[in-house]
């Protein structure tokens, strides 16, 4: 397998690619349902935030951080918890899926926000 790196590294270019993934994500209208709850996609997303963070400190100073975390606290409130209550319910695999593979499923789909088990058994059982 070939690998090709593939790195931005413009804080202006890092917050255009994490709108872009919000928008993908979180979008009311989605054209592809496999966007919003990819592992892949979720993971590239978290490893963004931590890139734009690093750049936020560097910019900012250390309250940067802080700001971050406060952003990444997700609740029933968030129009982005909503979006993925829609998309949740519209998985056509759900009732088949056990607790474990929802509860992944949920993650997925709500990163790069910070969940915890609390919240993802709130968001299953509104599912």
């Amino acid at each position: 397998m070939t690998s090709n790196d593939f790195f931005v590294n413009d804080y202006f270019e890092l917050m255009a690619l994490h709108r872009a993934l919000l928008e993908a994500k979180f979008c009311d209208e989605p054209n592809d349902l496999d966007v919003s709850a990819s592992p892949i996609v979720a993971e590239l997303h978290k490893r963004l935030i931590r890139s734009i963070v690093d750049a936020e400190i560097d910019r900012k100073g250390s309250l940067a951080k802080d700001e971050w975390d406060d952003w990444l606290k997700i609740d029933t409130t968030r129009r982005e918890w909503e979006v993925g209550l829609q998309r949740a319910r519209r998985e056509r695999l759900w009732d088949e899926w056990s607790i474990q593979e929802k509860k992944k499923y949920v993650y997925d789909l709500l990163s790069p926000f910070k969940l915890n088990e609390e919240l993802v058994d709130n968001f299953i059982a509104q599912v």
